[in-house]
């Protein structure tokens, strides 16, 4: 049986169909994400003045993006994908920022993968 990103793909459970552990477990990747996204770093915060300088623009980030994510069995992130913005540069930060590092947990026991989160993109 293969325990890599796409073992297991087809098997995914809505969030409310999930045990606790798995969706307590994506709320920590998401609130990580989300700091690792508000960081005072340069790469975030060339991400953020993208999507100051593009909000309701054609060339444009969308208001909401569906992020899939895969984590290591000691917590790291090993891949994330979403739907391409308009800005290569911010598609390279943006992976680069969520491929970060640690979420500081390890996925729950047969935790189906990938994670699949929402991010508002809106910068208030």
């Amino acid at each position: 049986m293969s325990t890599g990103p796409s073992s297991r793909a087809q098997d995914y459970r809505a969030a409310g169909g999930a045990p606790a552990s798995w969706t307590e477990f994506a709320k920590l990747v998401r609130l990580r994400f989300e700091f690792w996204m508000a960081a005072d770093e340069v790469v975030a915060n060339r991400f953020r003045s993208y999507l100051r300088e593009h909000a309701g623009k054609e060339d444009g980030p969308p208001p909401a993006l569906e992020v899939r994510a895969w984590l290591n069995p000691d917590g790291t992130v090993e891949r994330v994908i979403f739907p391409a913005l308009k800005n290569a540069q911010a598609d390279d930060d943006l992976h680069a920022i969520l491929k970060r590092g640690n979420v500081g947990a390890a996925p729950p026991p047969e935790m189906l993968q990938p994670l699949n989160l929402r991010f508002s993109l809106n910068i208030k």
